[in-house]
């Protein structure tokens, strides 16, 4: 069986660098759009038996319009969610250095397993998402999509894949392709985004 996990489409936080985490932001119309081409790659090109998505706005509305295409029904489920940025949420990059500098350079050397103030760490986020990844294992025999985050896929690719955190970075819209062999997740490709 395959995962496609996409990342949820553009927002106006991404656009301002702004942590989103938690934080519950709608896409903005450049990120509907982005949906509307991944449905309609994935109506022309793969077979999808199921959608699943993060419980988050930005990723159900994702999910939603690719499932209205493909006439799938979306199943929520908080385990797909982005990791929670605590008080990081809702300040740029930038800001969060300003206000946090060692809190930052610490994460940043160490981020798997340093937890951002008020927050989750990513091997929190490693945590919930795996089991969810393996179920679908045991559900599913054909092509499952997974509409989620920019930090949690990139967890599940870090984990599978061997790369450090800081040298994968998917677009708002792209996809990572899974393949399960029977006994685990092969990476077969990270981050395809399909030309605006």
């Amino acid at each position: 069986m395959q995962v496609i996990l996409l990342r949820h489409g553009q927002t106006e936080w991404n656009v301002l660098q702004k942590y989103q985490g938690h934080t519950d932001i709608d896409l903005n119309d450049y990120g509907r759009q982005q949906a509307q081409r991944v449905a309609d790659y994935l109506r022309e090109n793969e077979t999808i038996e199921a959608i699943y998505c993060s419980d988050l706005s930005r990723g159900r509305e994702t999910a939603e319009i690719i499932g209205r295409v493909l006439k799938l029904p979306v199943q929520g489920d908080v385990r797909w969610r982005e990791l929670s940025f605590g008080r990081w949420e809702g300040l740029t990059y930038s800001e969060v250095y300003q206000q946090y500098p060692q809190e930052y350079d610490s994460w940043f050397k160490n981020t798997r397993q340093m937890q951002v103030p008020g927050g989750e760490s990513f091997d929190d986020v490693l945590a919930r998402s795996l089991p969810a990844l393996y179920e679908l294992a045991d559900l599913h025999e054909g092509t499952v999509l997974v509409v989620s985050h920019g930090g949690l896929i990139k967890t599940i690719l870090n984990h599978l894949h061997g790369e450090d955190m800081w040298d994968i970075y998917l677009e708002p819209g792209s996809m990572s392709f899974l393949e399960w062999d029977g006994e685990q997740f092969i990476t077969k490709k990270i981050g395809l985004k399909l030309d605006s």
